[in-house]
This record gives C-alpha cells, sequence and structure tokens, in this order.
C-alpha cells in the first residue's frame, strides 16, 4: 500500500510519467531559460494599498509573475509580518483570516478556465492532475510590514488570441473586486521563445530516508512493533 504526501492511498505508487506531469504543473521547466514578456500592470490601488503585477516571464509549458502589493501605512495589526497572512495562497494552520481581510487573486483565459489562489493546486495528487486545468501555484517571495513580492507560476500557457483576465479583490484595503485585461497572445508569443537549454530529467518519487542506525543493546535497539 503506497501513501503519498498528497493524502492519496493507492496500491500502485505514480508512474514517472505522472510525477513528470505534476512537476510541470507546479513549476516552471528547470530546462528552460524564459522569455521576457515586458508587462508591469497596476491590477488595484486605494489611498492606503497599491496591488500589481511585474516580471512576466514566459516558458514553453506556462508562465511566470509577480505580485507586488505595499502599503502606505501598517496597521497594527499587522505587524511582525502580518501582511504575509492576508496575500499568500497557504494560510498558516491555526489562523482564521476572514474572507474579507484577504487579498484574492484569479485569472482566467478567454476559453473560461480559471483559477484563484482560494485552491492550492498543489495538494492534487499527480494521479489527479487534470493537463486542460488552469493552475495557479504559489512559489516564493519575500518583503517586509509595507512592501511583499510573491512569485507565482501559470501553466498552461493561454490560446495564442484573446485576452488573460487578472481578477482582484481586497475590501480591507478599499479594492473591490476588478477585472484587468492584457494580451494573452503576448505571453504565448513569449512562451515559444523561450530556450531550451537541455533535455528534461525524468521526475521521479523522492526516496523514503534510511532509518538511523540503532544502538546494539538496550530498549532502542528493538525495532517499533
Amino acid at each position: 500500500m503506497w501513501v503519498s504526501d498528497w493524502g492519496e492511498t493507492a496500491d500502485e505508487p505514480p508512474t514517472p510519467e505522472q510525477m513528470e506531469q505534476w512537476h510541470r504543473r507546479m513549476s516552471p521547466p528547470d530546462n528552460e531559460f524564459p522569455a521576457s514578456v515586458g508587462l508591469a500592470i497596476l491590477l488595484g490601488r486605494s489611498e492606503d494599498a497599491a496591488v500589481g503585477i511585474t516580471q512576466v516571464e514566459a516558458f514553453s509549458t506556462g508562465f511566470r509573475f509577480t505580485l507586488a502589493v505595499r502599503l502606505r501605512q501598517v496597521p497594527p495589526a499587522l505587524t511582525h509580518r502580518g501582511l504575509f497572512t492576508l496575500i499568500g495562497s497557504h494560510t498558516p494552520p491555526g489562523i482564521d483570516i476572514p474572507l474579507e481581510d484577504r487579498l484574492l487573486l484569479g485569472i482566467e483565459y478567454p476559453d473560461g478556465h480559471r483559477a484563484s489562489t482560494l485552491h492550492d493546486t498543489r495538494m492534487r495528487a499527480p494521479s489527479a492532475v487534470d493537463a486542460t486545468q488552469l493552475a495557479l501555484v504559489q512559489q516564493g517571495g519575500g518583503g517586509g510590514e509595507r512592501s511583499v513580492d510573491l512569485t507565482y507560476w501559470v501553466t498552461p500557457l493561454p490560446p495564442s488570441e484573446g485576452t488573460v483576465s487578472f481578477v482582484l479583490a481586497w475590501p480591507r484595503f478599499g479594492m473591490p473586486e476588478s477585472r484587468t485585461n492584457i494580451d494573452g497572445g503576448a505571453i504565448c508569443a513569449a512562451g515559444a521563445r523561450s530556450h531550451i537549454l537541455w533535455p528534461p530529467h525524468l521526475a521521479t518519487e523522492p526516496q523514503q530516508p534510511p532509518a538511523p542506525p540503532r544502538p546494539s543493546s538496550g530498549w532502542f535497539a528493538e525495532p517499533p512493533s
């Protein structure tokens, strides 16, 4: 019986092909150098906050962008890195954040496929991957109390024609739901200009670490039962 990190139980582990497809959806291909799309767009702002996207880069399988969040002043409740808890896709365990306080980001393609920060795509098991489903995956980021930049990965690439819609809502900072459209064809065209550096490595399921050594005698010498 195989139990995965995603809580999936099955008779067989995912195949190398399933693992490769899952990794290709969760992050940019590590054998490519991306092409710049040349976009920096302010998605919304109020007197006390601003949200935009910068550093849009395209790969053959999707595109990456940076979500830039800026505050004019830090509310007392957001000191000590509290801003991160309102922006990211991953809510820390045991912390209840009201929906109106959270920064919500969504993407919609012209064919109707959509994804948002309310759904953590990484929790889908490799065997459940749907290559046609739009994925929005938070990767890394950094910042302080008034400035945060988070990197997101989107896959697949948008269609060659039509617009890509970025949907933003952050009621706490005076930003009702709004939609900003950009040229999806420009992102798709940039993806065709990414440089393939070398053949991709086939992803495999991480191996379990070896068991630690046991004393030759005493209680700890016996394996668990």
